[in-house]
């Protein structure tokens, strides 16, 4: 086994530098498959790491309501569990040799299992948490990605087993909702083997294949602005293929929505072919552009994206 470091939190700045060396528990299982996390993909992890991206450290309102709320959210847990002797928890943990980190929320003891374990606390929106937290049955289900996260945070802590503590707040109040995780070893096996890889990719430059779906914002950000060059994908079948469906898609986008939202991941394909490029060549007579449009702030902030056009050469 790996020797595991520990560090004590005392700062938000030192601890956000050492999670950023590292896959942390709140992401690990993206690694998994692009479906797996609902908010991080292989190749968004990868582009933060390998350095095309800088990694947000702001706090986002969810972000925010869950450290304010965690404090309540423990002692609601305290109050619904009052034989477990729970301890928030403000330390750290690093693999530094796999670059595998993990920052649990609180250790806890209980006299039904043995051992110490991990208590990963959520706080949650009640209709969130019922579309997401409930199976058919209406027992909860721990989504994946949690779980994962909690059976990372028992690895690197060596604790003997995880547990969720999800607050679900609503307009009846407050509701606590307690599940174990089942540790499984070979689900960390597994991990290690992926996490592995990931380093690998990182330092060979070998990016996951992206997907156009659901890293659109992650490829717009990463060739957000276009060097005025020109690339030849003469021969280049996908790209004929992506150019035909779109034009299918665009004259039909007068009926409805629908085929407007089919285009958009055809768009973000073809600037991941362009990369910086602003237009690209199919031989054929046919020119696709993607330049940068910048638009000024008006109401919102403002923005700049890619614009994709297709139209025939002229000479």
């Amino acid at each position: 086994m790996n020797e595991i470091a520990r560090f004590a939190i005392t700062d938000r700045a030192s601890w956000l530098a050492r999670r950023e060396q590292d896959v942390t528990a709140s992401v690990a299982a993206a690694l998994f498959g692009p479906e797996v996390h609902p908010y991080m993909t292989p190749y968004g992890l990868w582009c933060l790491k390998r350095g095309l991206l800088t990694e947000d450290s702001g706090e986002t309102s969810a972000m925010r309501r869950g450290r304010l709320l965690e404090p309540i959210a423990l002692q609601l847990l305290q109050e619904e569990k009052p034989e477990w002797i729970i301890q928030p928890h403000r330390f750290y943990y690093r693999d530094g040799e796999q670059r595998l980190g993990a920052t649990p929320d609180a250790l806890a003891s209980r006299p039904d299992v043995e051992g110490t374990g991990v208590v990963q606390i959520k706080t949650v929106g009640h209709f969130a948490f019922k579309k997401g937290w409930r199976g058919e049955d209406g027992e909860v289900e721990v989504p994946l990605w949690i779980a994962v996260q909690a059976s990372v945070e028992a690895a690197l802590t060596g604790a003997k087993w995880a547990a969720i503590a999800a607050m679900a707040l609503g307009d009846g109040g407050l509701e606590m909702h307690v599940a174990d995780v089942p540790l499984r070893p070979g689900l960390i096996v597994r991990l290690r083997v992926l996490v592995a890889d990931f380093w690998r990719r990182v330092v060979d430059n070998d990016p996951y294949p992206p997907d156009y779906g659901k890293d659109a914002a992650t490829l717009a950000r990463v060739y957000a602005d276009d060097d005025g060059g020109e690339v030849d994908l003469t021969g280049n079948e996908r790209a004929l293929e992506l150019v035909e469906e779109r034009q299918r898609l665009k004259t039909i986008e007068s009926a409805g929505d629908a085929a407007g939202k089919e285009r958009k991941p055809l768009d973000t394909e073809l600037v991941h072919l362009l990369g910086n490029a602003a237009r690209g060549t199919l031989g054929d007579g046919r020119v696709i552009t993607a330049k940068t449009v910048k638009r000024a702030e008006y109401v919102v902030k403002a923005t700049s994206y890619r614009a994709i056009k297709v139209k025939e050469f002229k000479a």
